[in-house]
């Protein structure tokens, strides 16, 4: 038993030798760090807010179209109805297929636009993280921090530490829109 013993302390002083600083150890650099609340930069920033309003203004114009799709396919429905007396049942049902058809490529462009604005979004928006980055890089390059953390994941931290409002500033003067690629 005492053997046994004997070997896990000699094992564990071999697995954490490695973990005990010496004197002539060389020192970690201090850490010095900032924090940063990026979901305040993502909505308040000139560039966001554009990304958002070109984004807004296809869905609404993609959403026009549908809707008027729609009701002629609605028209076309209910002119099927009133010409069902004078039609035979294999023509009411060659004509509900044509429109179960048309309803079904309908839901399969809805589903495309959607997409594709999905898409147009976040390549936008990932020009909006990436000046963030740069700016964010260059602050703690200029200010030496080792360490910038999401506010979000920071349980409290004193004002002086927070650099959102400087990057939010410089942000607005490098990019202050960005196009979002048209959506044909």
């Amino acid at each position: 038993m005492l053997r046994v013993l004997q070997g896990f302390v000699l094992a564990f002083a071999l697995i954490a030798a490695p973990f005990v600083a010496s004197p002539g150890a060389a020192q970690t650099p201090p850490v010095s760090i900032a924090v940063l609340d990026l979901p305040i930069i993502l909505r308040d920033s000139t560039a966001a807010q554009a990304v958002r309003n070109q984004i807004e203004t296809q869905r609404q114009r993609f959403q026009q179209e549908l809707a008027t799709q729609e009701q002629a396919l609605q028209a076309e429905g209910q002119a099927l109805e009133a010409q069902r007396a004078t039609m035979s049942a294999e023509q009411i049902q060659q004509k509900q297929q044509e429109i179960g058809q048309r309803v079904q490529q309908l839901r399969q462009q809805s589903e495309l636009r959607r997409q594709q604005l999905e898409d147009a979004f976040n390549q936008a928006m990932g020009q909006v993280r990436d000046s963030v980055i740069q700016i964010l890089t260059e602050i703690a390059q200029s200010r030496g921090y080792t360490l910038v953390l999401n506010k979000s994941t920071v349980l409290l931290s004193a004002s002086e530490f927070d650099i959102t409002s400087e990057v939010l500033t410089q942000l607005n003067q490098r990019l202050p829109s960005v196009q979002v690629p048209a959506i044909p």
